[in-house]
């Protein structure tokens, strides 16, 4: 992908909006990573110096890792930073890329909107079962809510960068 289309098909990341978002949810990232490391670090010293885990540790680890991947997915869509795969990148004249952008976020808000919704429906039926971890005994539904507020605050920022690639798309029309 030529350097054009790179810039093209990112959503610029210096204004404040984006400051905002990298700080807040990628900071809550970068904690909840480093409280799974933490975690992993002291259940394996404790495993494996005193023989006697941490109880519960595995429940804990499971749960932070949900906030850690459903935290910084709007800030990865808001970048435009998913991992792609530019296989026909080279076979895709250069007025189409605005084009493709915008389908591409389409398809990104239908498949985001999908999993939030299925998270919440899930949270919700575990919520009505009472369902809460084995050992420690923490209710899981929270962190299911959690994951598909984030998920659909993901899906509306899907939307807004489709709005700005078409916008894009129709200022390469006029010129």
């Amino acid at each position: 992908m030529s350097e054009a289309q790179l810039s093209d098909s990112k959503i610029p990341s210096d204004n404040r909006f984006s400051s905002a978002l990298h700080w807040s949810l990628g900071g809550l990232s970068a904690v909840t990573l480093f409280a799974l490391a933490l975690i992993t670090f002291v259940d394996v010293i404790a495993r494996y110096v005193f023989n006697s885990p941490i109880p519960g540790a595995y429940e804990v680890s499971e749960l932070i890792m949900g906030v850690m991947i459903f935290s910084a997915l709007p800030v990865v869509t808001w970048r435009g930073s998913h991992i792609t795969i530019d296989l026909l990148d080279r076979a895709i004249p250069s007025p189409i890329i605005p084009l493709r952008n915008v389908l591409l976020s389409l398809v990104s808000v239908a498949v985001l909107a999908l999993l939030a919704s299925e998270l919440w429906g899930l949270a919700n039926t575990l919520a009505s079962y009472g369902d809460v971890t084995e050992f420690l005994r923490i209710p899981i539904h929270p962190t299911l809510q959690a994951m598909s507020l984030l998920a659909w605050f993901s899906c509306l920022l899907a939307f807004l960068s489709g709005g700005l690639a078409l916008r894009s798309f129709f200022r390469q029309l006029r010129s």
